[in-house]
């Protein structure tokens, strides 16, 4: 609490000073002006709760600077200081709505009481202030506060149930005991177009126009209760009493209906999942039956998926015992990028059978990452080496949500153990520059070399490229213009001739990478470097 004391009497200023000092308070600061002027300076450089401040002042009294006070400071509290019980005075003052007034000289226990009241009448002020912030932001935040602690208590995460019954309430009426309900959660698989407040409560109208739209035909209201995490998901409940008999299929083909509602008009995919119609008490359980299901839609198809179609696909080789022993080769090779292919080729193939939920892709990025830590601890590849700020450990280990994102985070550390691995053996290299000197009169693929010296395209490619510091097809491209040029000047074949030689089918692709390596074309480079006779 900051109080500043106005008086053009040094006296009265330093009295009332110490006997606000003896007050059983703690003030945070206790400032004295000698005039209006002076106040107003120390007013901008603290903001003072209660002015207290004589009404007789030489060059500007205090109603004046009252007046200016409670417009710059309208929570602050005045209390005049006065010798003079005049009227006149005292009417505008009581008109500024000043706080209290006190005759000079007044006794302290008198001047106590007086700031005792106005620090009582402050807090209440504040307090009340605070309700009545809160109950604006209540109010103006009264769907997100519904539905997000709606869904908490549909998830498992809270007992309260309270704002769910309000917000159905709010939609249906009164429950009775005999409504029923079906629930359906709508998934975005596109990018979320929630990114603010606002977002969330223009696409929460967009949602309730689609929605009700949908469910027009068959004359059913509609809940949506909005995730307000930025995903633009929503949980949909529609109602039924107890004689009306929900045409499940009906349904079905309506939440079809708004499954492409979402892709024509808003450009947005979803996926759709459908519980069974049930009573109030069940809903929490349908909920978390939903929420099971999504999580198996690894793939992210965009669907109406009904609860226990995920869930419930059979269990395809979650030991991967036959491929077990093939992976186990490749990696103990050096055969990473053979390894990858396999994982992946094994992945989409079980995706395209309809054969991969959540438990499967658990298993298999088990089983993927007991062969990647043992081959770092192997090759002694620390796991700093590999995880890093892009993509963490954490990342990694729970990256098995769906097939896109753990193949985007096996493709990652495949990579970083690329970068990590020896380059191969002086002998290896040889090898393959060897062979593709032996070969110049022909066409060269990577391939055939990568099988030749039995090691991965990918691999052989980035480890020559270590080695030597030239690609392997920009070494191979050089191999054969360089043989190409002994031809040109030790012979005298015709220039369509040696491009064959040196395994060129074109002539024309010859001419252009000879002319692109040494500026000149074969022609050219003949004339210019034939050495006449004598």
């Amino acid at each position: 609490m900051n109080i500043l004391i106005i008086d053009d009497e040094p006296l009265i200023l330093k009295t009332v000073y110490m006997q606000l000092q003896e007050m059983d308070y703690q003030f945070a600061q206790i400032d004295t002006a000698g005039s209006a002027e002076e106040a107003r300076q120390k007013s901008v450089q603290c903001d003072y709760d209660i002015f207290l401040c004589d009404i007789v002042m030489p060059e500007e009294d205090g109603i004046s600077f009252a007046k200016w006070a409670l417009h710059h400071y309208p929570n602050a509290k005045l209390i005049f200081l006065t010798a003079h019980a005049d009227f006149e005075y005292m009417k505008e003052a009581i008109s500024l709505q000043s706080f209290d007034y006190l005759l000079q000289p007044a006794e302290k226990e008198e001047l106590w009481a007086v700031i005792e009241r106005v620090i009582h009448q402050i807090a209440i002020e504040k307090k009340n202030r605070e309700l009545m912030e809160k109950g604006s932001f209540y109010e103006g935040h009264e769907a997100e506060i519904l539905e997000g602690n709606s869904i908490r208590f549909l998830h498992g995460r809270s007992t309260d149930d309270s704002f769910l019954r309000e917000l159905l309430e709010h939609v249906f009426g009164k429950r009775g005991s005999e409504a029923r309900y079906l629930v359906y959660y709508v998934q975005l698989l596109s990018e979320s177009p929630v990114k603010t407040r606002e977002d969330l409560s223009h696409y929460r109208s967009v949602y309730y126009n689609i929605t009700n739209e949908a469910f027009k035909p068959i004359g059913r209201k509609n809940a949506l209760i909005m995730r307000n995490d930025g995903s633009g998901d929503f949980l949909g409940i529609l109602s039924f009493s107890e004689e009306q008999e929900p045409d499940y299929s009906t349904i079905l083909l309506q939440l079809e209906e708004l499954r492409g509602f979402f892709d024509r008009l808003m450009q947005l995919k979803i996926a759709v999942y459908v519980g069974h119609t049930g009573y109030y008490d069940d809903l929490q359980s349908t909920v978390l039956e939903i929420f099971e299901e999504l999580k198996n839609n690894v793939r992210r198809i965009s669907h109406v998926y009904q609860v226990g179609e995920l869930t419930s696909l059979p269990a395809a080789n979650h030991t991967f015992e036959a491929e077990s022993a093939t992976w186990k080769s490749l990696i103990q090779k050096n055969r990473l990028m053979d390894l990858q292919d396999s994982f992946f080729r094994y992945l989409e193939y079980h995706a395209a059978r309809g054969a991969v939920n959540r438990d499967f892709l658990m298993r298999f990025h088990q089983k993927a990452t007991e062969l990647i830590l043992g081959y770092m601890a192997t090759e002694d590849i620390s796991s700093s080496d590999v995880f890093d700020e892009t993509f963490s450990y954490y990342d990694f280990m729970y990256c098995f949500d769906t097939v896109e994102h753990l193949e985007e985070g096996l493709k990652y550390v495949f990579e970083k153990l690329y970068e990590q691995v020896s380059i191969p053996g002086e002998e290896i290299i040889q090898k393959t520059i060897r062979y593709i000197r032996s070969n110049l009169d022909r066409e060269i693929l990577v391939t055939e070399i990568a099988d030749y010296v039995n090691l991965n395209p990918v691999y052989l490619t980035r480890t020559f490229k270590k080695a030597t510091g030239s690609s392997l097809k920009r070494f191979i491209e050089n191999e054969k213009i360089e043989a190409a040029k002994q031809l040109l000047v030790t012979t005298d074949l015709p220039v369509s001739v040696i491009s064959g030689h040196v395994g060129y089918a074109n002539y024309s692709n010859f001419t252009r990478s000879f002319k692109l390596l040494t500026s000149l074309t074969p022609s050219e480079y003949r004339e210019a470097n034939t050495r006449l006779p004598g």
